[in-house]
């Protein structure tokens, strides 16, 4: 996910994309998927850089080339965890959710319930910023049926590790924060940073800025300093691209009218922070 490297993958997609027609057919889907899966991951590195029509252009050709490879669930996690959450993020909710309901048939068609749970899920998140709790209750209870069916001995492809129980309860918690049901929002945030694997430090470091963010707006100023703080503790040097960066710039305008002898320190640890990568 390091910046430094989009090129490089870029460029190696497109020099085994001149390979496919040289290979027996029989060997083309697999190198297909893998182009795909490149093309996927720069179109997330590029969002995450804060360029999103750039991002939106691999998305369409890690599509395309995941067409040709029949890769239903591929097409599935291109356009739901991808296309989808990065409308919902960047403003378009609504695009957020059209983009995941055409992601979800391809995830059902795909027989794989832990995806089909995680383009559930993008669905939610695009009606909680929509405002429609009804319906971003009904996805996260489908989202979470469908991860109960999922088995750990069902082999997934290595993209997919990234949902499990744990980013369950942050993405609930973001949408919880979005409706405004800011005390149950903090518990599954809270959930999701007890329970989550050490290596997903971008996604945890999101979500603790996210709890900070709850607490701040119940008045709790020095749970939101320490969650803050934690969030800077744990954050790596490599995951702290502009949308990371962002997130802490909002904490520090959150935290800013806030004083008292545990929020000083963090407010001069945050702003130092901000000042290094911005």
């Amino acid at each position: 996910m390091a910046g430094e490297h989009l090129d490089e993958v870029v460029a190696y997609a497109d020099a085994a994309k001149k390979m496919v027609p040289q290979l027996a057919k029989s060997y083309r889907s697999s190198l297909l998927r893998v182009i795909a899966e490149a093309h996927q991951l720069a179109g997330w590195m590029l969002f995450d850089r804060g360029s999103v029509v750039l991002a939106d252009k691999s998305f369409i050709a890690a599509k395309r080339v995941a067409e040709q490879a029949g890769a239903l669930d591929l097409l599935a996690f291109i356009g739901g965890p991808n296309a989808s959450f990065m409308s919902t993020w960047t403003g378009d909710p609504a695009r957020g959710a059209e983009r995941a309901y055409a992601s979800l048939a391809w995830a059902r068609r795909s027989g794989n319930h832990r995806l089909n749970a995680f383009v559930c899920t993008m669905a939610a998140r695009a009606h909680a910023r929509l405002g429609e709790s009804d319906l971003c209750a009904q996805m996260l209870v489908t989202a979470e049926a469908e991860l109960s069916r999922h088995r750990p001995s069902e082999p997934d492809p290595v993209w997919l590790e990234v949902f499990d129980d744990a980013a369950l309860a942050g993405h609930r918690g973001s949408s919880l924060l979005d409706l405004g049901q800011l005390r149950s929002a903090i518990n599954y945030l809270r959930e999701q940073d007890s329970a989550s694997p050490a290596v997903f430090v971008r996604n945890r470091t999101i979500w603790q800025l996210e709890q900070a963010e709850a607490q701040l707006r119940i008045g709790d100023q020095e749970a939101a300093a320490s969650s803050i703080e934690e969030a800077i503790n744990g954050v790596a040097t490599s995951s702290i691209t502009p949308r990371v960066l962002h997130m802490f710039r909002s904490a520090e305008l959150r935290l800013h009218t806030c004083h008292g002898p545990t929020v000083s320190p963090v407010k001069e640890r945050l702003a130092t922070l901000i000042a290094e990568f911005g």
